[in-house]
């Protein structure tokens, strides 16, 4: 398998053929962002916090955020704590 970064030939490096690993584009990850905050926006957040801090606020009330806190799980896992979701309401 082959990975580019950008999609240019140069970058090019192997990845090593795992059935169980799968590679996430920078587009995946951005949809998969978006929909989060879609989620914490349904849940009635107001704020901007990264993945890790939702998951943190989240967890202590877990009825607060029954659409977004099994996605923040998630994103979590996959090593995207540090990203900051902006659930601001436009305005």
């Amino acid at each position: 398998m082959l990975w580019t970064s950008a999609g240019l030939r140069e970058h090019a490096a192997f990845v090593p053929e795992d059935p169980h690993m799968k590679i996430i584009n920078q587009k995946q990850i951005h949809a998969a962002l978006e929909h989060v905050t879609a989620l914490l926006k349904k849940d009635g957040a107001a704020q901007t916090l990264t993945v890790q801090e939702w998951l943190d606020a989240a967890q202590f009330r877990p009825a607060q955020f029954p659409s977004s806190l099994p996605a923040l799980e998630i994103l979590n896992l996959l090593g995207f704590g540090d990203e900051l979701l902006r659930a601001e309401r436009p305005g």
